[in-house]
């Protein structure tokens, strides 16, 4: 299957232009392609080169002009060609399973903080697909709407059931004794003896949740549990999903200074699994310069595309947050 399958699929409901070509492949949870400029605009060169699809430029008067593509009769009949193909074999790709798989190592303390980070990221999927759903047939007949309905209830019956495999293992190996963790006691490491959460010294990050208008954010401010491990930044995708929330805002005293520090890698994590799991994000400061310069040009890239944001009042910060809802339908 290639993106010029998809593409034609799309269209054939409705002209398009390449930008809504771009949005809806980059917020389907089921189109692997990653939907960037240059992949869609090649796919739409080649084609129009074929016959397949063809354009028109619209001018508008209190907007850019834009160029919008539709679907020909060729293009229909390739669609129809391929649809009616054998499906691809499905396949099963989780890296989660290999490290899994590898985990022979591990004491149950660290397989937990294993099984956690997995079960969050997993809950924060699920959490995305329940309020992304996907239905581009903008107000089509009852066959159509029913289809995509159950696309939507495939993928989130995914993560559900991943959650529901996640329980059966935690539960199976429970009882089961570690011999790691006897190698672990010897070693002065970390077990779950030690601490529930697999990690000596762990301090979970405390947060409340706020509410502006319409929108509710997490808000972490409590300077004595920082923002500075691997495990705190777990904490903070916790407790994004079992609030249901995609807004974070973080005061900057409870940012670390292993956190500011780029080479830890800390921060590129966190913003990472921010734009992935489309979360927005805000840090409060004092002055505009109380936050490291170095710090604040790696982050640049990710306030152009609206993933995070400093400010140094709380009220803008929230008033952004807003914004982000209004503008992105989050």
């Amino acid at each position: 299957m290639s993106i010029n399958h998809a593409i034609l699929g799309m269209l054939s409901y409705r002209e398009l232009t390449g930008y809504d070509l771009k949005k809806i492949i980059q917020d389907s949870s089921f189109m692997h392609w990653s939907g960037n400029n240059n992949q869609i605009y090649k796919s739409l060169t080649e084609l129009l080169a074929k016959g397949m699809v063809t354009n028109v430029v619209r001018h508008q008067e209190s907007a850019p002009t834009k160029k919008v593509y539709m679907i020909t009769d060729r293009g229909l009949a390739a669609l129809k060609e391929w649809v009616l193909s054998e499906a691809e074999p499905m396949e099963i790709k989780k890296p989660f399973l290999v490290q899994l798989a590898c985990s022979r190592q591990l004491n149950t303390g660290e397989m937990n903080i294993m099984l956690d980070g997995y079960e969050n990221q997993v809950k924060m999927q699920l959490l995305m697909a329940q309020k992304g759903k996907q239905d581009i047939t903008a107000g089509g007949n009852a066959l159509e709407a029913a289809i995509w309905s159950l696309i939507n209830d495939n993928i989130r019956r995914t993560f559900e059931n991943e959650l529901g495999w996640l329980q059966d293992l935690r539960k199976a190996i429970a009882h089961i004794p570690n011999e790691n963790d006897v190698k672990a006691d010897k070693a002065g490491e970390n077990t779950a003896a030690e601490t529930s959460h697999g990690e000596k010294g762990h301090k979970s990050m405390k947060y409340t949740v706020n509410s502006y208008k319409e929108i509710r954010y997490v808000h972490f401010n409590e300077p004595e549990t920082k923002l500075e491990t691997e495990r705190n930044i777990l904490d903070v995708i916790g407790a994004l999903v079992e609030n249901d929330i995609q807004f974070a805002l973080f005061d900057s005293e409870v940012l670390s200074r292993d956190f500011l520090e780029l080479k830890k890698g800390l921060a590129g994590a966190l913003l990472q699994k921010f734009a992935m799991y489309r979360i927005k994000s805000a840090i409060v400061v004092k002055g505009i310069d109380g936050l490291d310069s170095k710090f604040m040009a790696s982050i640049s890239e990710s306030a152009k595309h609206n993933i995070v944001k400093v400010f140094t009042d709380t009220a803008d910060a929230e008033k952004w947050f807003l914004s982000r809802k209004q503008n992105e339908g989050l």
